[in-house]
C-alpha cells in the first residue's frame, strides 16, 4: 500500500514537471515572438521617390575630329547637332583651337542630347556668344558614337542609412539586378545616406538593348516603378 502511494506521487510529479516544462517553453515562445514583434516594429520600412527616368534612345556618346578635318580660321566655341528639323535633344559640345584649328582630343560633350536616329547629324559650329562661325576652311566631324542612355534620380527620403547592394532594379519587370552590380554611373560611395539624391546614368549600345517603357527600384518590402519618358 505504501509503495503504490510512493509510486503513485512520483507520477504526479513528473506529470506536473512536464506540465510546467511545456508551460515555460509556450511562455518563452511567446516573450520571444513578442520580441521579434517589437524589433520589427522599430525598423520603418525603407522610403525613397523616383524623381525621374528618361531614356534616349540615340544619345551621342562620343565626338571627334581627326587630323587633316580640323579646319581653320575658328576660335573656341561650341558644336550644336541636327538632323533635319530635329535639334537631337539639345546636344552640345564644347572645343578649343589652336592656331585657328579644332584640338584633336578636346572636343567635351556637356550635353548628350538625343536624335530621332543614329544617321550622323549637321553639325554647327558656334564661337562662345552662340553665333554661327565662318571659317577659312571648314571643319569635318568624325562619325559620332551613338548609345542609349537612361537617366534616374532617386531619393532617399527615410531616416536609415541604405547600402547599395540592398536596392534592386528592374527593366521592364525583368532582369533584376543590386544597384552596386549594374553598369549605372553612382557615386563611389556604397551606402545611400537618408535625404540624400543619387543620380544615375545607364549608357548602352542601341543596337543590343530594347528601349524599356519603365524602371522598378525595390528595397526591402518597398518598390517603386517609375514610366521611362
Amino acid at each position: 500500500m505504501g509503495a503504490s502511494v510512493g509510486i503513485g506521487g512520483l507520477i504526479i510529479g513528473v506529470s506536473m514537471l512536464v506540465v510546467f516544462s511545456m508551460a515555460i517553453t509556450a511562455f518563452d515562445s511567446q516573450v520571444a515572438t513578442g520580441l521579434d514583434a517589437i524589433e520589427s516594429a522599430s525598423v520603418p520600412d525603407p522610403s525613397f521617390t523616383i524623381d525621374d527616368a528618361t531614356i534616349s534612345q540615340f544619345a551621342i556618346h562620343e565626338l571627334s575630329i581627326s587630323a587633316g578635318n580640323r579646319g581653320t580660321g575658328y576660335v573656341d566655341g561650341i558644336v550644336r547637332a541636327n538632323v533635319g528639323s530635329d535639334e537631337c535633344g539639345g546636344f552640345s559640345a564644347q572645343f578649343t583651337t589652336t592656331g585657328g584649328e579644332i584640338d584633336i582630343g578636346n572636343v567635351v560633350i556637356t550635353n548628350h542630347g538625343d536624335c530621332p536616329n543614329s544617321n550622323t547629324p549637321t553639325w554647327s559650329i558656334l564661337d562662345q556668344t552662340g553665333s554661327v562661325q565662318t571659317p577659312t576652311s571648314a571643319a569635318t566631324f568624325d562619325a559620332p558614337v551613338f548609345r542609349q542612355y537612361i537617366y534616374s534620380n532617386l531619393t532617399n527620403t527615410g531616416s536609415d542609412t541604405i547600402s547599395t547592394d540592398e536596392i534592386w532594379v528592374f527593366y521592364d519587370g525583368e532582369d533584376p539586378e543590386t544597384l552596386s552590380a549594374s553598369s549605372a554611373v553612382v557615386s563611389t560611395s556604397s551606402n545611400w545616406y537618408s535625404g540624400e539624391t543619387l543620380e544615375l546614368l545607364w549608357d548602352d549600345n542601341p543596337s543590343s538593348n530594347t528601349e524599356y517603357e519603365r524602371l522598378a527600384f525595390t528595397v526591402g518590402p518597398t518598390t517603386l516603378v517609375r514610366a521611362a519618358l
